[in-house]
């Protein structure tokens, strides 16, 4: 379900059609909850289905047209309501972590592949992560100038800074799996010394 309340809070930025919808899903709501574009149509549609979107149709140059979506107050309703339910934790499902309970069974080379590969997508995730970070600080993100220029002036820091708090909790998350690996490498050191 937090597909289609990512998709509607992108909508709160104001007017999109499918292909700016899933432009801005790929510049922020992906950082945290990764849906391929099929998918984000898929959910559109539904969406509009359900009456908590509406589409306008606009000229594509001289014979196309293009469908420009739009939160209406249901979707707005919805979106409201969705966050501020409660929800449990999710329970861990980690494909490196189970993989590396069983890591007896593989040659200590493959196992120190593993964990440098581990470590370097998480390098790479934690400079997206911080990039971000600075781009939200500066008011710099499309989305984000989006929002605030209909949003009151007195919802702005709010507006900015839970963007920016959960982004340096992703990047302390990077982190923490970079450290993981780094204790992991160390590991099968001493483990085959």
């Amino acid at each position: 379900m937090s597909l289609r309340h990512a998709l509607l809070a992108l909508l709160e930025a104001g007017p999109m059609t499918g292909y700016e919808l899933a432009k801005q899903f790929d510049q922020s709501a992906d950082r945290v909850w990764h849906a391929p574009h099929p998918q984000i149509y898929t959910e559109l549609r539904k969406l509009e289905g359900e009456g908590l979107v509406a589409a306008d149709e606009q000229p594509r140059g001289t014979k196309a047209v293009k469908r420009a979506y739009r939160l209406n107050p249901d979707g707005e309703r919805e979106l409201r309501r969705w966050v501020s339910e409660l929800e449990a934790p999710q329970q861990v499902r980690d494909a490196a972590y189970l993989k590396a309970t069983y890591f007896e069974y593989a040659e200590p080379a493959t196992v120190r592949r593993h964990f440098e590969r581990h470590r370097a997508h998480h390098e790479e995730q934690l400079q997206r992560w911080e990039r971000h970070v600075a781009q939200l600080q500066a008011r710099e993100t499309e989305l984000l100038q989006r929002r605030l220029a209909h949003a009151s002036e007195s919802d702005h820091e709010a507006i900015v800074a839970y963007k920016v708090h959960v982004y340096q909790g992703m990047a302390e998350r990077a982190r923490t799996e970079i450290e993981w690996a780094e204790r992991g490498l160390d590991l099968v050191d001493k483990l085959t010394s």
